[in-house]
């Protein structure tokens, strides 16, 4: 005579589905799922930081002075030619419309990596024959973002010029 509540219990050396095994399955399948996300976490958290810009809040109040002074400084029309050279030499011209350069300024150059603030470099150029130069370590291959400054040599000056440029080295 069959029992009531027989469920799936087999007879006798047959194997079946058993509160032990429905306690493996959970444990494999919620062990597997926190492996992924602990693996997905730290790759989350280890590469890009997601940072756009510093103090943004801040950089946002100014945000109109600073469309300001890029139409100030394209009715100035200068333009600026930079050369960094494989041993980590720096060569920076500002010239206005007609080609003269421009020199009494303090111009600053950050040097760095597009996705990364690890790499980055900052230096204040200074005035030489032909414009303004610098040196630095050499770089290595890859991107590279540069961004120039340049004020008036006085204290507390005004930014007048600014430009952005992404170089790419060879390796």
């Amino acid at each position: 005579m069959a029992g009531i509540g027989g469920g799936l219990r087999g007879r006798p050396g047959e194997l079946g589905l058993t509160g032990r095994h429905v306690l493996l399955a959970m444990g494999g399948f919620l062990g597997v799922v926190l492996a992924v996300n602990t693996a997905m976490i730290y790759a989350a958290l280890s590469t890009y930081s997601g940072v756009v810009a510093a103090e943004p809040y801040r950089k946002g109040l100014h945000y109109n002075e600073r469309i300001v002074a890029q139409t100030r400084q394209r009715q100035l029309n200068w333009h600026e030619a930079l050369l960094i050279k494989p041993d980590g030499a720096i060569t920076l011209s500002i010239a206005d419309a007609d080609g003269a350069l421009i020199l009494g300024l303090d111009v600053d150059v950050s040097i760095g990596r597009p996705a990364t603030n690890r790499d980055d470099v900052k230096l204040r150029l200074v005035a030489e024959a032909g414009g303004y130069g610098g040196k630095i370590a050499p770089l290595s291959p890859g991107a590279w973002i540069v961004a120039v400054e340049a004020r008036p040599a006085r204290v507390n000056s005004e930014l007048i010029f600014r430009a952005r440029q992404r170089l790419w080295l060879a390796p």
